[in-house]
């Protein structure tokens, strides 16, 4: 698998998820909100592309998904928070996150799934402050594609200060959720060095 079709195919579903739902607020988060933000691009060698959007719109939102043909959904990854779908094109396989937040009239949104998994345990949500995301802004740099109105601090936010230095996911750094908020604890040289190695022999 080439990484520059990884990255091509990344910004086609980007571009194309984002104009069919225009119409909505759905807005771009975690990773790709990451990528976009510190160097306008998808990060490299990352295999999806992240959206948030309100739990109330998840059946149209599923549903005009599901209506492009090379799309499915990943039934192993899926619960009422998430969904995944899987693009098979140019026999490269990519994936769209789709998580759905809970809006319940409070300065802050609540964002299940997360890095975590844990849908059933509400120590484990995250409470994403409103003022970091509404208003919704277009990018000047994508067609069609939302972005949260206070970018860096939303980053800032879900990556701790020193989210403008690369690292790389789970071997540099791992994410606890401590009172409804992102903590990143960077791994030391050997944990990450272990880390490396278990997934280079362990894929």
């Amino acid at each position: 698998m080439e990484k520059k079709n990884i990255e091509k195919i990344n910004l086609e579903n980007l571009i194309l998820v984002s104009k069919i739902l225009k119409d909505f607020e759905c807005f771009v988060f975690y990773g790709t909100l990451l990528g976009l933000t510190r160097n306008n691009a998808i990060i490299k060698n990352d295999d999806d592309i992240d959206f948030l959007i309100n739990i109330k719109l998840k059946d149209i939102v599923l549903n005009k998904i599901l209506s492009l043909t090379t799309f499915e959904i990943n039934k192993d990854t899926k619960n009422e928070y998430f969904t995944q779908f899987v693009n098979f094109k140019d026999n490269v396989k990519t994936f769209i996150d789709f998580y759905f937040y809970i809006d319940e009239d409070k300065d802050y949104i609540i964002e299940k799934h997360n890095w975590l998994s844990f849908v059933k345990s509400d120590k484990h949500s995250l409470h994403i402050p409103k003022k970091f995301i509404f208003p919704l802004k277009k990018s000047i740099e994508f067609d069609f594609v939302k972005l949260p109105n206070k970018q860096n601090e939303l980053c800032e936010f879900l990556y701790g200060s020193s989210w403008i230095k690369p690292l790389e996911k789970n071997s540099e750094y791992r994410i606890e959720i401590v009172n409804n908020k992102p903590k990143l604890i960077k791994r030391s040289f050997i944990g990450g060095l272990n880390r490396k190695i278990k997934k280079l022999f362990f894929k």
